[in-house]
């Protein structure tokens, strides 16, 4: 990537290769990559960019992402509501022109971030709206013919689909279950089409469907009609079963050294080894051994962060909430974003600090 920076020429080039950079370098170690190197490299194309035609816009809001991956969410609130401004004062003309530029998918991903802050903030609706315009936007961009969106409409699809699978939760955290269980389909859907049916991408679709089902089953239990909540959880139970075996970790972890194998991926699967061990645990006393195996794995996944300086997350604290509240209702907000495989919490599940790690 350093080498694409050095050979990009327009403005365009430039806002796309540090936003990739910058995206890609945040899902490593931060001892081997720390986030002072990340931002300042944002800072330079932050500069560099200009505000009216979208490459500003693009490089906040890959500053915005990077940080989330990172757990560093003042940086990221503070990099989104500057994205925000200046993407409020984007005329439809220049907008029009980013979609068939190099940075045009960097400018889908600002959108979808933006609805991720919103989402984390407790905005459901402003979050919609932003996943939408997220979706429409690398829609257009998918399509154009232009050369100069050559490689940045094949990153659209993939956002096209990260949209829907946001969508999903939204709607599925607010209660409106037959939006969620559509936008998860349609995730699904897009995710095998990308190409590779055993990608990890496919197995978050499918442990989001699982999501949609374990809050049917809720709802069912509560309002004693349609499926019933044993039936619901079985359900859930075997999609989670399926998506588990696309992911980096499908096996409970029983050493805390194996989670380190795969930094990148590790965090993801900790949320989803800890909803798995939900759905066991409520499916009766007879799996409450294995349920606890799960929550084990999970807590090795992801460790309390906050007393080993790596990345300011007691993630203990977060996926035993998981584990022991049934349905994504309960066990606090988390926001899974497909392009980065990454899970985002909540401001106050994060110690932010701003040294270098």
């Amino acid at each position: 990537m350093e080498r694409a920076r050095a050979l990009a020429t327009s403005a365009g080039d430039r806002a796309s290769t540090i936003a990739m950079s910058a995206l890609l370098d945040a899902r490593t170690k931060p001892t081997e990559t720390p986030w002072g190197a990340i931002d300042a490299m944002l800072h330079g194309g932050d500069v560099k960019a200009r505000d009216g035609d979208g490459t500003r816009t693009a490089v906040l809001g890959a500053r915005a992402l990077s940080a989330l991956t990172r757990f560093r969410q003042a940086d990221a609130l503070e990099a989104a509501m500057q994205c925000d401004a200046v993407a409020r004062d984007l005329s439809d003309e220049n907008l029009e022109l980013a979609q068939e530029s190099p940075h045009g998918w960097a400018v889908a991903t600002a959108l979808k971030t933006l609805g991720h802050v919103e989402r984390l903030r407790g905005d459901a609706g402003r979050a919609l709206e932003l996943y939408e315009r997220a979706s429409e936007y690398a829609e257009y961009v998918s399509r154009s013919e232009h050369v100069g969106a050559m490689a940045s409409r094949y990153i659209a699809d993939e956002i096209k689909v990260d949209c829907s699978l946001a969508l999903a939760q939204v709607y599925a955290e607010t209660g409106d279950l037959e939006s969620a269980e559509t936008a998860a389909a349609t995730a699904l859907s897009g995710a095998e089409a990308l190409g590779d049916e055993r990608h990890p991408r496919v197995g978050v679709a499918i442990a989001t469907s699982g999501d949609v089902y374990v809050a049917k089953a809720l709802r069912a239990s509560t309002a004693e009609a349609g499926m019933g909540d044993g039936a619901g959880v079985m359900f859930a139970e075997g999609l989670y079963k399926s998506a588990l075996k696309l992911m980096h970790y499908p096996n409970p972890v029983e050493d805390a050294h194996v989670g380190e194998l795969d930094y990148e991926a590790r965090h993801l699967c900790a949320v989803l080894h800890a909803r798995y061990s939900s759905i066991l645990r409520a499916s009766g006393p007879q799996r409450a051994s294995e349920a606890e195996k799960w929550l084990a794995s999970a807590k090795f996944l992801w460790p309390d962060e906050w007393a080993n300086e790596e990345g300011g997350v007691n993630g203990v604290a977060v996926v035993t909430k998981l584990a022991t509240k049934l349905g994504v209702r309960h066990g606090g907000r988390i926001v899974i974003d497909m392009q980065q495989l990454t899970p985002f919490v909540l401001l106050e599940e994060t110690k932010h600090k701003r040294s270098n790690g």
